[in-house]
């Protein structure tokens, strides 16, 4: 499995060099910015590109974007949507995008590849965000031995997934695994395809207006799936003002958002092509995180509420799994706190 990860990361990296790693949809504002980080980025003329994917916290990115928030604080971005989360994880990796939203276990990998970031800031923690759906007649996770269970590979719900079947003394192999992305997985779920499926909102609250009930979820997992805004090295070393502005940005936002500011939350659900009441349902699965919040889980601890020790964690339990092939010498080594100072 982890020779055909890597051949297909290649695969997908060589790709998007050569297309430029196109999204289905992005905020589309005219621009011809690059990833290029030779020039200072956040102007006008080349501004940060943040890849965000479909997942209740990230969305409040939309609130920040669209009432003027960045532009307040003096920086420029460019929000690229990207319908399936893995296709952002390339875009990054390949150097096509400056900044991006990504789950904190899956900064594990890259972290061993070499890729050169820093995590910046923590924006939500999954609070029930993430959950199993299983049919009728499955009611625990022993039940899943030889059903069909559906999510996709190298996510943080594969990880998610391979967790709950070992805290249950099972393996990948007590199931019918079928790879699909979460946006796949949804509606196979719903047509009968799958016995069971792992998803994120806001997959997760469509497929079970439909079919299924959920079996587990990280409400049982405090800390365990912090969503984090990972940035490139080399932007923050050319264009520190621009990572700060964002991160103040982001901050701004959150008090906006606990505030239930009408115009942010309309901001939100017209970014991500939501209905107000479907927003707040999904964005109920996370707790949302100010900057006291951020403070706090960059503190070293001995818990998942410490974001080294959810990062370490991860680490082993990857390498258990052999999602990977070592720990990292040191995970510290990607968490950048002095911008959430």
């Amino acid at each position: 499995m982890k020779k055909y990860l890597t051949i297909l990361l290649l695969a997908l990296m060589s790709l998007c060099i050569l297309t430029g790693c196109g999204s289905s949809k992005s905020n589309d504002k005219k621009t011809t910015a690059t990833a290029s980080s030779s020039a200072s980025k956040g102007t006008k003329d080349n501004p940060f590109i943040l890849g965000v994917s479909p997942m209740a916290g990230w969305y409040a990115w939309y609130g920040v974007d669209g009432t003027g928030i960045f532009e307040k604080n003096g920086v420029y971005v460019k929000l690229k949507f990207f319908s399936v989360y893995s296709d952002s994880l390339t875009a990054f990796y390949s150097g096509n995008l400056d900044g991006i939203c990504i789950a904190a276990s899956d900064a594990i990998s890259p972290l061993n590849e070499g890729v050169d970031f820093k995590i910046v800031l923590v924006n939500d923690n999954s609070a029930g965000a993430d959950a199993l759906v299983v049919q009728d007649g499955i009611s625990s996770i022993k039940d899943l031995k030889g059903k069909t269970v559906a999510t996709e590979v190298g996510t943080l719900e594969h990880m998610f997934l391979l967790k709950m079947l070992k805290d249950n003394d099972m393996t990948i192999d007590d199931i019918n695994f079928t790879n699909m992305t979460i946006n796949d997985a949804g509606p196979a779920f719903i047509a009968g395809s799958v016995d069971a499926a792992v998803l994120w909102e806001p997959t997760l609250s469509t497929t079970l207006k439909s079919a299924g009930t959920v079996l587990y979820s990280t409400e049982s997992e405090p800390g365990l799936i912090p969503d984090t805004l990972a940035v490139r090295s080399e932007v923050i070393k050319n264009s520190p003002d621009a990572v700060q502005a964002i991160v103040n940005s982001w901050f701004d936002g959150v008090k906006k958002l606990n505030a239930g500011d009408k115009d942010f939350l309309q901001a939100i659900c017209d970014g991500a092509e939501l209905e107000m009441d479907d927003y707040l349902q999904i964005v109920k699965g996370v707790t949302i995180f100010d900057k006291k919040k951020n403070q706090e889980t960059f503190k070293e601890g001995k818990d998942f509420t410490s974001l080294k020790y959810c990062l370490d964690q991860s680490a082993d339990f990857l390498l258990s799994t052999k999602m990977i092939d070592k720990l990292p010498d040191d995970t510290s080594v990607i968490l950048d706190d002095s911008f959430i100072k």
